[in-house]
């Protein structure tokens, strides 16, 4: 199976950036649809946005881990809802590049997913995009910031 188009997914990124979703999650549907290596792939480059910033931004070989706060200080990842932990887990495991913990996250959800036909795979897909939408709109926050000489 050949990798997704990576100008699908930037479309569909683009729409995220611009607030049209479900627009964006559309373009995406079809390399779900293809099967679960496809999918894979799809988060993989998903999650190459969402965790860009953060990899860039710290020397090569940084472990990543995962710190989430509530309104009275840490919190556990177990207080999140599943879809986001998974996105959280992935993304992370992705920017350690450890690609075998990713592929066991993915078909901890994909296989009960498509055993029961639940939407758990759907979900998890979404907040991914979710959170890559997030850092290419600051992406272009700070492209925009730069252009115009503002900081």
């Amino acid at each position: 199976m050949p990798a997704p188009d990576p100008a699908t997914i930037t479309e569909a990124l683009a729409f995220g950036v611009v607030g049209d979703y479900q627009h964006g999650l559309g373009l995406l549907q079809p390399i779900v649809d293809s099967g679960p290596r496809a999918t894979f792939a799809l988060l993989g480059a998903l999650a190459e946005v969402a965790s860009k910033e953060a990899r860039e931004s710290h020397a090569p070989g940084t472990r990543f881990g995962i710190e989430t706060e509530g309104p009275d200080g840490e919190t556990g990842i177990d207080l999140l809802p599943p879809p986001v932990r998974f996105a959280a887990r992935y993304i992370t495991a992705w920017a350690n590049r450890d690609q075998d913990l990713a592929w066991d996250l993915f078909w901890a959800i994909a296989e009960p997913s498509d055993r029961d036909g639940t939407d758990a795979l759907a979900d998890c897909v979404t907040a991914v995009y979710g959170m890559a939408v997030a850092v290419a709109e600051h992406t272009v926050l700070e492209q925009r910031r730069n252009r115009e000489g503002t900081t």
